[in-house]
């Protein structure tokens, strides 16, 4: 599979996507997100020794949002690309994750996602986009109705609520002078109709072989091959094909394995 090429922003400005492999959690409890915020704060002004200018940061955050199953940041580059940035509190993150969880595995679903951001009315739909992300996400046991209620996101950076995070956050030029009130209206304000941002890619599970598909057989049936399950009533087939399918099974399969026709198997 060819990669896409990646949209490059005229200022070096990204709001970016990371997800969990597998459509698993990233973090799991609070220390989890507390842990990633303080990473963010260090990759930005951490000075190293060989630096020549120690007091630079390595990138600029703008807005972040960590639910359990990905994270949002918008970035702007300085010294780190966005690529450095990324693949930093990736790793770091990774290693921690795996120590604590000793886990094994891919972390994140592929490469992060990313969108370029060139002007400040797309920066701004995309901070509100980013802040009120808890309230979009579906996800089991998490429920979250006011983003006051959620505390792992910038949002307490803007609208000055007391919090034990790092402060990681520069508020944009063109709206530095913003109360903490006006930023908590500004960013509470709804979207606009059709607003696109980077979505979450849903998680589609891979399909099962034909190996797992005759397993599934011989569980639900007396067959222990295709020759025996394809003597079986029609009937009774058709039943077990759409047990099949809902299990993960496509109807090009059962269309090869059954030799019962594609439109049939469509219907059921």
């Amino acid at each position: 599979m060819s990669i896409i090429k990646r949209e490059k922003s005229r200022i070096g400005m990204y709001h970016v996507l990371a997800q969990g492999a597998g459509n698993n959690e990233l973090f799991h409890d609070d220390e989890d997100y507390q842990v990633f915020v303080e990473y963010l704060a260090k990759l930005m002004k951490e000075a190293w020794a060989e630096d020549d200018e120690p007091d630079r940061p390595y990138f600029h955050t703008y807005a972040y949002c960590l639910t359990p199953k990905q994270f949002r940041l918008i970035v702007k580059e300085e010294k780190y690309q966005v690529s450095a940035i990324m693949q930093s509190i990736s790793q770091l993150y990774s290693r921690y994750y795996s120590g604590k969880y000793n886990s094994y595995g891919p972390l994140y679903r592929r490469r992060y996602y990313s969108e370029p951001i060139n002007d400040p009315e797309r920066l701004e739909v995309v901070m509100r986009y980013v802040h009120q992300e808890p309230l979009r996400v579906q996800s089991s046991g998490f429920t979250v109705h006011d983003m006051d209620e959620w505390a792992w996101s910038s949002w307490h950076e803007y609208v000055g609520q007391e919090s034990d995070l790092p402060i990681v956050c520069e508020k944009p030029d063109a709206c530095h002078d913003l109360t903490a009130e006006q930023w908590r209206a500004l960013l509470s304000k709804p979207l606009p109709e059709g607003t696109k941002c980077l979505e979450p890619k849903e998680y589609r599970a891979p399909k099962p072989t034909e190996t797992q598909v005759l397993s599934m057989v011989r569980l639900m049936t007396s067959a222990t091959n295709w020759n025996e399950f394809n003597a079986f009533p029609k009937d009774e087939r058709l039943k077990t094909i759409k047990q099949l399918l809902q299990n993960g099974a496509s109807i090009r399969q059962m269309e090869k394995l059954t030799g019962i026709g594609r439109g049939v198997i469509q219907n059921l």
